[in-house]
């Protein structure tokens, strides 16, 4: 009978080696995630298996960012005027030392109302909404937003010819705003629909219903590319377009000779009817 073949030092240690790697591989992304500070978003693949979705998943980070950020701000403590509180006291409602700088410094200008707040950029939506119930202006403010509530109803400014001056004039609108709208209307060629406001950075529906009344669009000042000349660099300088849409607009044009209605566009795969419709407010045809 054949005795069995004792395994060697070496041999042992090597299967002692191979176990151990095997047990590093099988731990450490589980030790990873439970020393992460939000390890508790983490959600694991049983409960992706059992029916979250991935929209159920992003609403979940996105309430859970949204809890975070609001503990790092605080509601103040009492009735302030925005115009006299200090550095150290924008600092306790959450904002470093280089935001309340920025707050500190509009106040020198004078802040009149909550619009003009809102519209500091450091201030973001969480702490506006801790603070905006709790703000009192001086009473020169409170008069010059009556006497602006009057005449801001009568004020009228057409899009795509105003300037700065005139866009500032609109109720929440300000400078910054102003430059913002003129820098998108160069980039579109003018715009078509009030809507489109709402396509610039941190333009939101509140401050479109706040202008809306004030605002005129005529369309004769937009900038149209006319398709059966044009070149894929000029076409794709359009925000609506990049290169490879502006592509296969210029070779559907090889294709038909020269277009003879925009809805041969639609001929192409990169095209839908929602860009369809974006886009053919800024094309034209000519021979």
């Amino acid at each position: 009978m054949n005795k069995p073949k004792k395994i060697s030092n070496r041999k042992a240690r090597g299967v002692y080696l191979l176990l151990l790697i095997i047990a590093i591989v099988i731990l450490t992304p589980r030790i990873y995630y439970d020393l992460q500070p939000n390890s508790q978003l983490l959600l694991s693949f049983k409960e992706i298996d059992n029916g979250i979705s991935k929209m159920e998943m992003k609403q979940y980070l996105s309430v859970s960012k949204y809890k975070k950020k609001s503990k790092k701000y605080h509601a103040p403590p009492a009735k302030f005027d925005p115009n006299k509180y200090s550095l150290e006291e924008w600092m306790a409602l959450g904002l470093s030392e280089k935001q309340a700088n920025v707050v500190v410094n509009f106040a020198k200008r004078g802040i009149k109302n909550n619009e003009q707040l809102h519209q500091i950029f450091v201030i973001d939506e969480v702490l506006y909404g801790l603070i905006r119930d709790s703000t009192v202006y001086p009473e020169k403010y409170n008069r010059f937003e009556r006497n602006y509530s009057k005449k801001k109803d009568e004020l009228q400014v057409e899009l795509n010819k105003a300037t700065v001056e005139d866009l500032d004039k609109l109720p929440g609108i300000g400078t910054y705003f102003a430059n913002k709208i003129i820098a998108y209307r160069e980039k579109l060629g003018g715009f078509y629909d009030k809507s489109q406001l709402l396509e610039i950075q941190r333009f939101d529906e509140q401050k479109l219903n706040l202008i809306s009344k004030n605002i005129t669009i005529d369309y004769s000042y937009v900038k149209l590319i006319n398709i059966n000349t044009c070149t894929v660099a000029e076409l794709k300088k359009h925000p609506y377009l990049d290169w490879n849409v502006a592509n296969s607009i210029v070779k559907m044009r090889a294709k038909f000779k020269k277009y003879t209605n925009f809805d041969q566009l639609l001929e192409s795969e990169l095209i839908s009817i929602e860009l369809f419709n974006k886009i053919t407010p800024y094309l034209t045809i000519e021979d």
